[in-house]
């Protein structure tokens, strides 16, 4: 799968998870998602280039790295719609 592939992906599952969110009113979830969609995003993009600069002596690119945070499980829970 190529890079525009797994963007297109991206983006499908992100608007559905934004749009069912805005239909339960859930603005502050919506944000979040929009967060998440562009640092998902951004990784996607810059996964393929170089994070250091080469030099073997440099402090900064030979720092211990902090380990990577798990993936959290995408579940959405559908309620009834809500009465007016």
């Amino acid at each position: 799968m190529d890079d525009s592939e797994r963007l297109r992906e991206l983006h499908d599952t992100y608007v559905w998870e934004v749009n069912a969110a805005v239909g339960e009113g859930r603005l502050d979830l919506v944000w979040q998602l929009a967060d998440e969609f562009l640092d998902e995003v951004l990784e996607l993009l810059t996964s393929d280039e170089e994070m250091t600069c080469g030099r073997a002596d440099c402090l900064v690119c030979n720092r211990p790295r902090p380990p990577e945070a798990a993936p959290r499980p995408r579940r959405w829970t559908w309620r009834g719609r809500r009465q007016r």
